[in-house]
């Protein structure tokens, strides 16, 4: 921001500077300004992003708040179906089973340990984690994840035989890739994590056409790899860890010393031996009052018999504060910043509807990138498919020749494939529902549209429909559809299809 008015602080004095951004300014009372743009490799170096990765993964495997985070994230942006229509019969029934088929773990992913919905659910979380994320087009339509920190320049390992492995070329930078002179990625190296399981040791390198490669993007273009958008909440959900685990601690030790025991000032000699007296419930193991030492059972009412001006009270903790509560749950909100999840999601309790709605409306605009990101993701996968499949001539799909046969092309069945993602829950399904049916009729909203928003495809549940609409009346099972006490759109129909008819009728058939 520009300041007419910008002062510095010498002698003691406040001094009038020249015009100029207030951001650039050092005045000691922050960290100093960067003075100095430079190539996102320089400063996200391979053990940079390696630190930032496992502290990721570590703060996933014990942090609840950041697996939820991940989670709620990925339930938003990683869920999506395929929908494929032609209007050629022949093409989208084949199409259709073609992917169907190839999206059980045995039939999609090399190892046979993920379907493709959680295949790319797991690739989606690895771009959170590690900021970017591969996977390797294998033969027989398999695909083989490649985690972020295996796409690097590796060392060189011993093979099986006990020879040494091959050496990464020189060509290949800090950042594990293969660039020419404008920046552009021509291969990746490849690594495993050796026999042990603990170095990165370099594989091979993989062509750029066999490698699906996403990201998340901070630089327009002086940038290799991506960044995890946890890192700037890293720091801030530690503390919130370690405050919670000392709040926690805190509260175990006021219950662990529960009693507090008092006297006169004078002191007086009591004994606590008889019988009668005060009654208090312990789980302190001894206490000690006029020199006396008496044990509590902790597994059982106490009977404490003081003598006058002694007195036993238990201590309320008031842990966690009021105070430290709310400012745990703002610190929790700026946390859930880093993949923009409303405080909403995280507890409800905290808004109205109308606030709920704004928050998800605001969400689902904000994730809208993320999903296109994915979708490209799918598509590219979905047009290697299908590329395959048509210059296969081994393979059991005979897409190439049903394809033909109705005048259609490759690129024209790959452009007919579309990955729809999963749609905002309903919060209040009939206001929703009634708000939509208000947009369509006045014409700012369509059906189709507002299927999508929910996740929907609604050719697929006019299909379904019309199937249960054919088997009710197989059956002779009447459908009514309407509101219930109004007459429905077929009562109509058949109505007015009877006074046709009777107009039409002679005369003398009307008098009957």
């Amino acid at each position: 921001m520009m300041s007419p008015n910008t002062f510095t602080m010498r002698g003691g004095l406040l001094v009038p500077t020249s015009l100029g951004y207030n951001a650039v300014e050092d005045r000691g009372r922050r960290q100093s300004p960067q003075t100095r743009v430079r190539h996102e490799a320089t400063i996200s170096t391979k053990q940079t992003r390696d630190k930032i990765q496992s502290t990721a993964q570590d703060q996933a495997r014990n942090h609840s708040l950041v697996a939820w985070m991940i989670r709620k994230h990925l339930d938003y942006v990683s869920t999506f179906h395929i929908s494929f229509r032609t209007g050629i019969e022949p093409v989208d029934t084949l199409v259709n089973r073609i992917f169907k088929w190839h999206g059980r773990p045995t039939n999609f992913d090399y190892n046979r340990r993920f379907g493709r919905d959680e295949f790319f659910r797991m690739f989606e979380m690895e771009k959170v984690l590690g900021g970017d994320a591969g996977i390797i087009k294998m033969t027989g339509l398999k695909l083989q994840a490649l985690e972020s920190d295996l796409i690097a320049k590796g060392t060189r390992g011993k093979l099986k035989d006990g020879k040494d492995g091959p050496k990464p070329p020189t060509s290949v930078n800090d950042s594990g890739l293969v660039v020419d002179d404008d920046g552009t990625v021509q291969q990746y190296s490849v690594c495993t994590r050796g026999p042990v399981g603990n170095k990165v040791v370099f594989h091979h390198l993989e062509p750029l056409a066999n490698v699906i490669f996403d990201a998340y993007w901070s630089r327009y273009s002086s940038q290799f790899r991506g960044v995890s958008p946890l890192t700037t909440a890293i720091n801030m959900v530690q503390d919130i860890h370690e405050g919670l685990e000392y709040n926690l601690l805190k509260a175990k030790m006021h219950a662990l010393f529960g009693l507090a025991f008092t006297r006169d000032a004078n002191g007086t000699d009591g004994d606590f031996g008889g019988a009668g007296g005060a009654t208090a419930e312990t789980t302190s193991a001894t206490a000690t009052a006029t020199g006396t030492t008496f044990d509590l059972n902790p597994r059982a009412v106490n009977l404490i018999d003081l003598s006058p001006g002694d007195g036993v009270q238990v201590i309320e903790s008031g842990t966690p504060s009021t105070e430290f509560v709310n400012g745990t749950y703002l610190f929790i909100q700026i946390a859930m910043l880093a993949l923009d999840i409303p405080v909403t999601c995280f507890d409800s309790r905290r808004s109205n509807f109308s606030a709920r709605i704004a928050d998800l409306n605001e969400y689902v605009v904000s994730n809208t990138s993320k999903q296109t990101k994915n979708r490209y993701v799918r598509t590219e996968y979905s047009d290697w498919v299908l590329e395959q499949i048509w210059n296969d001539s081994k393979s059991p799909w005979p897409l190439k020749k049903v394809a033909t046969e109705n005048k259609m092309g490759l690129r024209d069945v790959q452009e007919q494939v579309e990955w729809i993602p999963a749609g905002a829950p309903w919060l209040d399904k009939l206001k929703q529902v009634q708000g939509d049916q208000l947009a369509i009729d006045i014409g700012l909203d369509n059906t189709e549209d507002a299927a999508r928003r929910r996740g929907a495809n609604v050719y697929e549940n006019i299909d379904k429909e019309a199937r249960v609409i054919e088997y009710a009346k197989a059956k002779g099972v009447p459908l009514v559809k309407g509101k219930s006490g109004e007459r429905t759109v077929a009562e109509i129909v058949q109505d007015e299809i009877a006074k046709a008819d009777v107009n039409d009728s002679p005369q003398e058939e009307r008098d009957e």
